[in-house]
């Protein structure tokens, strides 16, 4: 894949949980595994641009984190600074035989199977960080992203992120107005999603690099404000509650929804810059949206 763009550094708006996820062993006993299903190559690979779509049944897959029996996440220890997790990982999970079943609101009961997934570069010298590889989907339609897990159990059904339009998002965006252009460089090519987490009703303001290039041709080098910021519109105002900073060269973007049985609910996004992807987590902790977990991916 292409690097756009020179790499810079990501600042955050938006406090880190103080309970952060902890690095986990590669063989974790009962604990589940959540992995992101697309069908497109730009969302589980770094650099910024428009990815290569999966035909047929075929759709993308790389594994995010943990979730522990106590409904805790527990980050995949396995990164450029833990080569012996990764060995292990590879050989104790990685290349065997893998279910995934849908979990995400969206998609929800698809099944995909994967004979193996790879790690690179120790099956590819040439190419950068990352594990992942492609399954092939039954049942359900995935038709875009989704989470899936090899386990349902801790899971129940809910409401998907759902795209808005019509009255409802020139409502979003006439209350955006004031944002501009103290934040905002503008109003168009914005995409609003209704959420729900937990009982609270909010948007999830995006403009990722997908959402323009197709409709305005422009170069990377040339583009819009790369938006991601989740809130709840008034009167007169949108009422922030996240707003990711680096506006220049990190696209991010919806991958679901999932909800847990105890009554927790997430949303999932992936982030790709010009020399990375990684994923991040959002839920409620102690009645404030927060940002759960941060990581995994890949990298050169």
């Amino acid at each position: 894949m292409n690097r756009f763009w020179a790499c810079s550094l990501c600042a955050f708006s938006f406090a880190l949980s103080a309970q952060l996820p902890t690095p986990g062993s590669s063989l974790q006993g009962n604990e589940v595994m959540m992995v992101a299903v697309s069908r497109r190559s730009d969302v589980v690979s770094g650099g910024i641009g428009i990815g290569r779509r999966a035909r047929n049944e075929t759709v993308y897959v790389e594994p995010i984190i943990w979730l522990t029996p106590a409904g805790d996440w527990k980050a995949i220890r396995c990164d450029w600074n833990h080569p012996q997790e990764c060995r292990a990982f590879n050989a104790s999970y990685l290349k065997k035989a893998h279910t995934y079943t849908v979990v995400s609101a969206d998609g929800r009961g698809a099944e995909v199977d994967l004979d193996q997934m790879r790690l690179t570069p120790a099956d590819d010298p040439q190419d950068c960080f990352g594990y992942g590889g492609m399954g092939k989907s039954t049942g359900a339609l995935i038709a875009d992203t989704a989470i899936a897990s090899n386990s349902t159990e801790p899971f129940t059904d809910g409401e998907p992120a759902r795209r808005m339009s019509g009255q409802a998002a020139e409502q979003v965006r006439k209350s955006l107005a004031a944002l501009v252009p103290a934040k905002l460089d503008s109003l168009s090519h914005l995409r609003f999603y209704s959420i729900s987490l937990e009982g609270k009703e909010m948007v999830v303001v995006q403009r990722a690099y997908k959402d323009y290039a197709p409709a305005s041709g422009r170069d990377p080098q040339d583009g819009m404000s790369l938006i991601f910021a989740i809130g709840t519109p008034q009167e007169h105002h949108f009422h922030l509650q996240f707003w990711k900073k680096n506006t220049v060269d990190e696209s991010e973007q919806i991958l679901g929804i999932v909800h847990l049985k105890s009554g927790r609910d997430f949303l999932f996004t992936t982030v790709s810059d010009p020399e990375s992807q990684f994923f991040r987590i959002y839920g409620f902790r102690d009645g404030h949206l927060t940002l759960v977990f941060s990581g995994g991916g890949s990298s050169c």
